[in-house]
């Protein structure tokens, strides 16, 4: 992962999952062109609303996926 592909709320929010659910995540995106679940790569991260996005692309053909991580863990705006 390269943390410069992530804004600081994303990745504050991301150092938060433990790194065996990051792993899962990574590998278990959703790729309408393979039309099955797929591992991200060449991945960025920001923040939305408290939730972790996820856009990069899809290891087996190259589409475009994102994956949303829904957190609990919303960082203040200060």
């Amino acid at each position: 992962m390269d943390i410069d592909n992530f804004t600081p709320r994303a990745l504050l929010l991301w150092s938060l999952v433990p790194k065996d659910a990051r792993n899962q995540i990574l590998k278990n995106v959703y790729c309408s062109q393979c039309r099955t679940a797929v591992e991200i790569v060449d991945y960025e991260g920001q923040e939305k609303n408290g939730d972790i996005i996820l856009t990069g692309s899809c290891n087996v053909c190259g589409n475009n996926v994102v994956r949303v991580i829904e957190t609990s863990q919303g960082v203040p705006n200060n």
